[in-house]
């Protein structure tokens, strides 16, 4: 049987195109996978991280300073930290002495509305070394 070159050059674009189509769905399918690898590592962080704050202020204190909650909570900006905060469920106050203080909604609902509170924490955090450098 003899190929004309006419039908040698379309069935060399036909097996062109069929190697390029299996190398982009293999590309698709590998990028795709290690996508969500990656956001399911970074959810299961976040959510435990707010799980973390949400507990810290379910304790014996209605009112944590930012101080004490990144003391437990490290490895986040001040930024990042206030975002986990509110996704926790928390709301922020400032002390009479000027400390940011967080406590959960579902515990103050009765100071909403109160953005500086007339007091301040009863044991101020003193900043182990470590965290001061």
């Amino acid at each position: 049987m003899d190929i004309s070159p006419a039908e040698a050059t379309v069935m060399a674009a036909l097996i062109g195109g069929l190697v390029a189509l299996v190398t982009g769905l293999v590309t698709a399918s590998l990028t795709r996978s290690s996508t969500e690898r990656r956001l399911r590592r970074e959810f299961v962080l976040d959510y435990a991280a707010e799980r973390v704050a949400h507990e810290l202020l379910q304790s014996e204190w209605p009112l944590r300073s930012l101080n004490v909650i990144k003391i437990h909570l490290g490895g986040f900006s001040d930024n990042d930290l206030r975002k986990i905060l509110v996704r926790a469920g928390a709301i922020r106050f400032v002390s009479k002495s000027g400390a940011e203080l967080w406590g959960l909604l579902e515990r103050n609902r009765q100071l909403l509305g109160v953005t500086h509170i007339n007091e301040d924490p009863a044991n101020p955090p003193i900043m182990p070394e470590w965290m001061a450098m």
